[in-house]
């Protein structure tokens, strides 16, 4: 059912609502400590942590921008679903920053603490971005298919979300691989489909994050739910 203007949210309170300040906050201060941390060592070591953080945001900007069709309540699909495929094409490249510890080693210049911070940060709101992405399409679908389904959704997307983050860290697949060498990415595909246990590190490193998106986002919705019962009880 569509809503009347007059009671359609703003453009402003989507994005408050999808919690857009407070992530815009951390990306400016992990970028300051990033450059601060460039300033003081004279090196490019951890310059990629700021591609990365870009990417981690494309997912959230397709999430965005199906938020904010969504709102207005046409059921426009020809545009959802152009949306929803590239967030789901772009969805690993959020979660996938925690992985960039494995680049945390002492360092000449720059006190270890402080790269373990860094890491920290940028890992942290990449994985805000991937849950407040995930949020957007988890609400609709809940609105339309019920609580069970949308929860299975999470678990597939969690699932893949897994499964992409082994492509891009072990094998160095990257997401535009989709569209210029499908051939290629394809057939390491049906490699892994067909004998999944000759990659060593793909069933564990896919299943470990299949479970620690599904249970992060389970807290997260919680807090959130908590947060929006205070300010209608208030």
């Amino acid at each position: 059912m569509s809503q009347s203007p007059s009671h359609r949210p703003s453009v402003l309170s989507v994005l408050n609502r999808q919690g857009l300040w407070p992530v815009l906050a951390c990306s400016v201060l992990a970028m300051a400590l990033l450059g601060y941390r460039l300033d003081v060592s004279q090196r490019a070591s951890f310059a990629f942590l700021a591609w990365n953080l870009f990417l981690a945001w494309a997912p959230y900007g397709f999430a965005l921008a199906a938020r904010l069709e969504m709102t207005r309540g046409q059921g426009r699909s020809w545009l959802l679903a152009p949306l929803a495929l590239g967030w789901l094409a772009l969805f690993p490249n959020a979660p996938y920053i925690v992985t960039d510890f494995i680049h945390l080693r002492e360092r000449p210049g720059v006190p270890l603490w402080f790269d373990a911070g860094l890491l920290a940060l940028f890992a942290a709101t990449g994985w805000l971005l991937g849950l407040l992405s995930l949020e957007v399409w988890k609400q609709w679908l809940e609105a339309r298919w019920g609580r069970v389904r949308a929860w299975t959704f999470v678990g597939v997307i969690s699932l893949l979300c897994g499964y992409g983050i082994y492509l891009g860290r072990v094998e160095r697949w990257n997401s535009w691989h989709v569209l210029t060498r499908p051939g290629h990415l394809l057939s390491a595909i049906g490699a892994h489909l067909t004998e999944p246990l000759s990659f060593p590190l793909l069933p564990a490193l896919t299943l470990c994050f299949a479970v620690l998106l599904p249970l992060s986002y389970l807290a997260f919705e919680a807090l959130v739910s908590r947060m929006r019962c205070r300010r209608v009880a208030g």
